[in-house]
């Protein structure tokens, strides 16, 4: 027989939501003093009482104690929702989140700044660390998708990386490394044993296993402990920063001044506005373009960051060296065909008026069987010439010809009734 306890787990999608939920709905159960079963077997009215005096209780809490935060209540409640509603106990939740205090504002909203991430960066020694660092203020990915992520997810691009997040999910999209990140990335990784396909890209301390959830979040918390970052003085208020969001914040903010189009900024967040989750599909190339707009104000190193804005001014600059001289190569090309041709051109010229002027009787005393036979020789020769270009081809060089004999041939028949050769 399913328990009510089943139905409620089961409906749980996510394995990080079921952790929390079960968190909540403990809480529940304890202040109400019931397990799952017995509660399921309570009355509908002795249920919303009971739902009721929790979320009072709640609010007394956060008077005296300031815990919970009111932002958090909607979360609490959540799981004591779902557990009623698939154990069909269907109650106003409209008229029961009417309890709940008004919400507050919310605290750790701050990006980190540069200086802080150098601060992390210099508080540990640690190789993995630091490219763990590295990783989460260029990529601006959550923390939760660390876990899952393996050497396959990253695929280099020039001298940087395009990183697969949440890889066969629904949830699927990609950012990017800069080459600084990149750079620590694979330093990590080769003092690695484990590097093979679908090993973990971050690992425990024993370079085998992959990060657990809590793990991956308490690598920056550790890190800011032994910082001591000043910000760390006002961390429960609006200008707090979280230990792992405010790299986010930070990478949306960078792209952002980089003029990145927002499209792409809401792709590499993990973000979709409505149907851009099934039409905006851009390539890896598309990408890198767009990224590397702000891969300068990313990186933490600005002489690295000068270094690789240099390099990319030389590649554009060698490019159009080469285009140019492609030109130039292509312009050459084309003046040497020209001249070739009017070449070409003053040499027929010259044959053709060498034949009239041999028909008119300029060049020698008179016409001849000799002079035909000497142009039958130029029409042999001048097949494979340039000058068939001039007349258009090798029928109309020899149609030329032709007439030549023919006007020729009537030229000596003239000078026969003259004189006898």
């Amino acid at each position: 027989m399913v328990t009510a306890y089943q139905k409620f787990y089961e409906a749980i999608r996510e394995n990080t939501t079921k952790k929390t939920y079960q968190i909540y709905i403990k809480q529940f159960l304890d202040y109400s003093n019931k397990n799952f079963e017995s509660l399921v077997k309570l009355s509908q009215s002795e249920i919303e009482d009971l739902v009721f005096n929790y979320v009072i209780h709640l609010k007394d809490l956060t008077e005296t104690t300031g815990k919970p935060s009111p932002n958090s209540y909607n979360t609490m409640i959540s799981p004591v929702k779902l557990f009623l509603d698939m154990n069909d106990i269907l109650l106003n939740w409209v008229k029961i989140k009417k309890y709940f205090p008004a919400k507050v504002p919310v605290s750790n909203q701050l990006p980190y700044t540069d200086e802080d991430i150098k601060e992390l960066l210099a508080a540990t020694t640690s190789v993995r660390n630091k490219a763990f660092i590295h990783f989460l203020a260029a990529t601006g990915c959550r923390v939760g998708a660390i876990p899952e992520l393996t050497i396959d997810d990253v695929k280099q691009i020039d001298d940087g990386a395009i990183i697969t997040m949440y890889k066969d999910t629904t949830e699927e999209y990609r950012t990017c490394l800069t080459p600084e990140a990149f750079y620590n990335l694979k330093k990590y990784l080769a003092q690695r044993l484990n590097t093979n396909e679908g090993s973990p890209l971050f690992t425990t301390k024993n370079n085998v296993d992959s990060l657990s959830l809590d793990a991956a979040g308490d690598v920056i918390r550790h890190i800011r402990k032994q910082a001591k970052l000043v910000v760390d003085k006002g961390r429960k208020s609006t200008k707090g920063k979280s230990q792992n969001h405010a790299f986010r914040k930070r990478f949306t903010l960078c792209l952002a001044n980089a003029d990145i189009q927002s499209k792409f900024i809401e792709y590499m967040m993990g973000h979709y506005e409505k149907q851009d989750k099934y039409y905006f599909k851009p390539s890896d190339e598309d990408l890198w373009f767009q990224y590397k707009k702000a891969i300068k104000i990313l990186t933490l190193d600005k002489s690295e960051a000068m270094k690789h804005e240099l390099e990319q001014k030389k590649i554009i600059i060698d490019d159009y060296e080469k285009r140019l001289q492609e030109k130039v190569s292509e312009i050459e090309n084309r003046y040497e065909g020209v001249v070739g041709a009017l070449e070409t051109e003053v040499w027929v010229a010259k044959m053709k008026k060498y034949f009239l002027d041999q028909l008119e009787g300029r060049g020698h005393t008179h016409t001849n069987k000799k002079y035909i036979s000497e142009m039958r020789d130029f029409v042999d020769a001048s097949t494979s010439s340039d000058a068939l270009k001039v007349f258009g081809g090798e029928s109309e060089l020899v149609n030329f010809m032709r007439n030549w004999e023919s006007l020729a041939k009537n030229k000596i028949n003239q000078e026969s009734t003259t004189r006898t050769f």
